[in-house]
């Protein structure tokens, strides 16, 4: 799938979800505090690369595992670095 069309259904989703709620400002916060979280953990995933830059350990910064660092902080990305470690 093109991204043309990714960034296209987001948008008309986050659309929707306004459209369909009682006040513009929920879905607002909601989507504020997730873009907030997803920043706080992609910072966490950098600095934790950067460390483990030392012993050649890298953990790659995707949506996915920024929001997981993100919303669970330091265990989040110890449960990233456990499972990283558990599959190599």
């Amino acid at each position: 799938m093109e991204t043309g069309w990714v960034v296209a259904l987001i948008i008309a989703g986050i659309l929707l979800v306004i459209a369909a709620s009682k006040s513009v400002t929920g879905p607002v916060r909601w989507i504020g505090f997730g873009i907030m979280q997803l920043v706080i953990g992609a910072i966490l995933l950098f600095f934790a690369n950067l460390v483990g830059e030392l012993a050649s350990f890298h953990i790659p910064i995707n949506p996915v595992t920024a929001l997981l660092a993100g919303f669970l902080r330091l265990p989040g990305l110890a449960a990233l670095v456990v499972i990283k470690l558990w599959v190599m």
